[in-house]
Parts: structure tokens; C-alpha cells; sequence
């Protein structure tokens, strides 16, 4: 009938350029051309079959992709001698997401949680907070380390560099949060007692200061020097005790003359019931945030699961 059975065993090697801006999450279109090299099309014209052109092993399995579907469709070649035909197979791949699941997204979900256990912690356990905070730091830094190693060298961001650099942001601000706490919690207050005819102020440790006046001697009069005066401010009792070391009482002792002053001993306790007012207040404020941390934290975590996973499934 002059027809010709032509049949050709062929064993190729394709390769693919992806686009990894949505690894692992990305969809990728890989195409197979075959075209005539000597013949043109009016020698030779290449055509697929109307029906199943192309035919897939019922068994086959890839390990990183499903295969979608495969749409058979022609092409035409021109040069400067005439044009050629072709035939161009496209492969619509999507690929796996279970093995991403179990091995980065699942082990950094659970990182990053756990990072949120110093929020329950007491503000003193600063030993267990500090080893858990930088802990789950650098799991997650070698965590990204790891799948970046087995990912080829591109210049623009993936979609598992966001997802890392995001795990890596909230453990680092889990354990920002429990420093500035920290230093809430310790933080001594200064404070300071500002005189109401003056406005030099008077420092707290002033209450302890030892004073010590001398008399001058009288050079012109000849009159005999008296002895130095000391006169020092007790902490605990609020007064002034004034002491003469020439003078003694009878029974062999030196005279002390004690002034009270009331004054001076109500500012002392005043100023004491202030200090411990501000330091339960900065324990109150560190409490406070950790309890603002425990809800604003997984809210934060789970609005941007939603956008990553809406904006790149999508």
C-alpha cells in the first residue's frame, strides 16, 4: 500500500529549569521537544496521534513530583533555509508536599512553640529561660542551614527561606521579650529627695553621711582652742547625736547630746515605702507582659500561617 513501519528505541536525559519561587510549594511545566533536523516540512511533517499520543507506565512514581497531565502540542522551527517541523510534550508537575511537611515545616511549627514555654516560666529562672530561648535559636538557624545545603544557588527568595526567616524572627523575639522583662524585674530605682526651700536635691545616702566640724582657733585673743565637735546622722533611729570628746559626765563617760528629728525619720520611711512601691510596680509591669506575650504571640504565629499558606498555595 506504500506505507513504511519506521520504529526507533530512544533512551534520553531531560532537563528541566524550574522556577523555585514557591519551593516547596511550586507547581513546575517541563516540555520535551523532538523536531526534524535535515527535512523540512515539505520533505517531512511531524504530527501526534489523535488518540493517546502520549503514554505513561501505569506504576510510575517520581519521588519529589505527581504528575498532573501531559498536553501534546506541535511547533514550527524557521531558519534561513526553510522551516521545520516539532513536537512539543508538556509535563504539569506539582510537587509533593509530604516529605517538606514531616522534615521542615512540622519540626519548625514545634520549635517555635516550644520557644514559647519561658512565657509561663517565673522571671527568676533566668538560667532555664536563657538556655531555653537560645536553644531553639540555633535549632531552627541549623534547621535552615540543612534544606538550604540541598537546594541549588539562586538569586531570588524562596518560598522556604520566608517560612525559616520567620521561625528564626519569633524564637529571637521570645527571647528579646524575656530580656527587657528581665531587666524590669532587676532594675533598681533611683530616687531622689528634693528639698522644698532649695533646689539642690538630697540624695538617699546622704542619710549616712558622717560630718565631722572643727573650730577654728583664735590666734589674736590668745583664747584657749576648743575641742572638734562631731556630729553624726545614724541611718536606723532618724537622729542626730552630737558628740564633744573633751567633755565627760560624772560616772566617767563623754556626754552625748541627742536631737531628734521627726522630719528627717518620715521622709526615711517615705521614701522607703516608695522605692518598694516602684519595684512591685516594675514586677507587676513584668508579669503583665508576659501574660500580653502568651496571647499576642500565637495570634501573630497563626495570621502569618494563614497569608504564607493562602498566598503560596494559591
Amino acid at each position: 500500500m506504500g506505507e513504511i513501519l519506521y520504529m526507533l528505541r530512544l533512551k534520553l536525559v531531560f532537563a528541566c529549569m524550574m522556577e523555585l519561587s514557591k519551593f516547596p510549594l511550586d507547581s513546575q511545566v517541563c516540555t520535551m521537544e523532538i523536531a526534524s533536523f535535515s527535512k523540512t516540512m515539505k520533505e517531512l511533517k511531524l504530527s501526534w496521534k489523535s488518540d493517546m499520543p502520549i503514554k505513561m507506565y501505569k506504576n510510575m512514581r517520581m519521588p519529589q513530583f505527581e504528575m498532573e497531565k501531559i498536553v501534546p502540542t506541535t511547533c514550527q522551527e524557521s531558519f534561513q533555509i526553510g522551516n521545520y517541523s516539532c513536537l512539543v510534550a508538556e509535563f504539569h508537575m506539582r510537587r509533593a508536599i509530604g516529605f517538606h511537611l514531616v522534615q521542615s515545616y512540622l519540626p519548625t511549627i514545634l520549635i517555635v512553640v516550644i520557644s514559647w514555654v519561658s512565657f509561663w516560666m517565673d522571671v527568676d529562672s533566668v538560667p532555664g529561660r536563657t538556655t531555653l530561648g537560645v536553644t531553639t535559636l540555633l535549632t531552627v538557624s541549623s534547621k535552615s542551614s540543612g534544606i538550604q545545603a540541598g537546594l541549588p544557588q539562586v538569586s531570588y527568595v524562596k518560598a522556604i527561606d520566608v517560612w525559616m526567616g520567620a521561625c528564626t524572627a519569633f524564637v529571637f523575639c521570645a527571647l528579646l521579650e524575656f530580656t527587657f522583662v528581665n531587666y524590669l524585674w532587676r532594675r533598681r530605682p533611683q530616687v531622689e529627695l528634693r528639698s522644698r526651700g532649695g533646689s539642690n536635691g538630697t540624695c538617699l545616702a546622704e542619710r549616712y553621711a558622717h560630718i565631722t566640724t572643727y573650730a577654728h582657733p583664735q590666734k589674736s585673743t590668745g583664747a584657749p582652742v576648743p575641742s572638734p565637735t562631731e556630729v553624726k546622722i545614724t541611718p536606723a533611729g532618724g537622729s542626730a547625736v552630737v558628740t564633744t570628746p573633751g567633755s565627760a559626765a560624772p560616772g566617767g563617760s563623754d556626754v552625748h547630746k541627742s536631737a531628734t528629728s521627726p522630719g528627717h525619720e518620715d521622709t526615711s520611711h517615705m521614701t522607703a515605702q516608695f522605692v518598694r512601691a516602684i519595684k512591685q510596680s516594675n514586677k507587676i509591669k513584668a508579669r503583665q507582659i508576659d501574660e500580653y506575650c502568651r496571647g499576642l504571640f500565637p495570634l501573630l504565629f497563626g495570621l502569618f500561617n494563614i497569608f504564607y499558606w493562602c498566598y503560596y498555595m494559591l
